[in-house]
């Protein structure tokens, strides 16, 4: 991404998070909130819409969706059900299946095409730390996608057939975060 264009989230993606995180309709309260940051779902969505507009969809949408859950837990959550239930529709399937195929490190290896299908600002690099233990560093530096990012590799990790996969958040600063995501050898 240059370093004028402005950082995008992609409609499909703003779509595709709603519908799966409330599969029986926004709730009207919600649907208030998100007006108030340039999100109208009585129209149709525009093309793309800010970074910053992104992450207060994932903030305010969270506790609607798990609103027993710690604020940080609910925008991890929020992550997972995005990738699960994406892994309901028929391109997810057909994704998935082949994900598997590959491994939890080369569906590592993919992130950033992933990432880039639906805004145009994510980077990832991976740094191989073991034969089951890859460090992802992303250029996130918004604590609430943070937390959203480490659910999409968590639940993308498990989705693509990892064997008791576990992804931690191992560092933070102005730059991006680090993730160890990790999984058990299969016999």
């Amino acid at each position: 991404m240059s370093e004028t264009s402005q950082p995008l989230i992609f409609s499909h993606s703003l779509q595709s998070l709603l519908s799966r995180a409330f599969p029986s309709g926004v709730p009207l309260a919600l649907k208030e909130r998100l007006r108030g940051v340039g999100v109208d779902l009585d129209r149709p969505l525009l093309p793309a819409y800010p970074k910053d507009t992104w992450s207060r969809c994932v903030e305010y949408g969270a506790p609607y969706a798990f609103p027993l859950e710690a604020r940080e837990l609910g925008w991890r959550k929020l992550g997972e059900r995005m990738v699960e239930g994406y892994q309901e529709t028929m391109i997810g399937r057909a994704m998935f299946s082949t994900l598997r195929l590959l491994g939890p490190r080369r569906m590592l290896l993919r992130s950033q095409k992933s990432f880039r299908s639906g805004n145009n600002y994510t980077e990832v690099r991976l740094t191989d730390v073991s034969p089951t233990t890859v460090d992802v560093w992303f250029n996130e530096t918004d604590e609430v996608l943070r937390q959203f990012t480490l659910g999409l590799i968590l639940a993308g990790m498990r989705a693509g057939g990892a064997d008791e996969p576990r992804a931690d958040i191992t560092h933070r600063d102005a730059q991006g975060m680090t993730i160890r995501a990790s999984w058990k050898e299969k016999p």
